[in-house]
């Protein structure tokens, strides 16, 4: 065998090992920034204006208008729209592919549906009020599609779907 054509094998070896390593590289920092995107949206819920705006839309009436929205306090009303707000930007995410719609409806499938029962007059309001069809499209968008997912499959709680889960064991 020539030894120009040996070193041209192992040239071309070393390009593909190297294609290999490149795309391996490529797809565990996709993964990384997935699991970093999770870690990030679930820390962000951990705000008191977050837990206040929460607590205020679970204690609100099914389809609260805008008259009852007004009528809230202000710091209430503050922690409304930035749970509002959380929302929106979280279906922006999960839409971009940032998030998985998976982990969204695990962690929050419960608090997103109900807000969007409770909010949906409001926000219907609000956007003919601004004449924007876009206003809090994204929350509407995100608990359509988390409605949906219940529809295919049932809700059950984790307690009773995963009570057989086993921890996988290190190494």
């Amino acid at each position: 065998m020539e030894l120009a054509l040996i070193f041209q094998i192992i040239s071309m070896s070393a390009v593909i090992l190297g294609i290999v390593f490149g795309i391996l590289n490529l797809r565990n920092f996709q993964m990384m920034r997935k699991r970093e995107a999770a870690i990030l949206m679930l820390n962000s819920f951990q705000t008191t204006e977050f837990v206040r705006g929460l607590l205020l839309v679970f204690n609100l009436p099914d389809e609260a208008g805008k008259a009852e929205i007004d009528a809230l306090p202000k710091e209430d009303y503050l922690a409304l729209y930035v749970l509002l707000g959380t929302w929106e930007r979280l279906g922006i995410l999960v839409y971009h592919n940032e998030i998985p719609l998976n982990l969204v409806d695990q962690a929050f499938s419960g608090p997103i549906l109900i807000s969007w029962q409770k909010l949906e007059a409001f926000i219907m309001q609000f956007r003919s009020d601004v004449k924007r069809e876009s206003g809090f499209e994204w929350f509407q968008w995100l608990a359509e599609r988390i409605n949906g997912r219940e529809q295919m499959v049932s809700a059950t709680p984790a307690y009773i779907l995963y009570k057989n889960w086993k921890e996988k064991k290190p190494g």
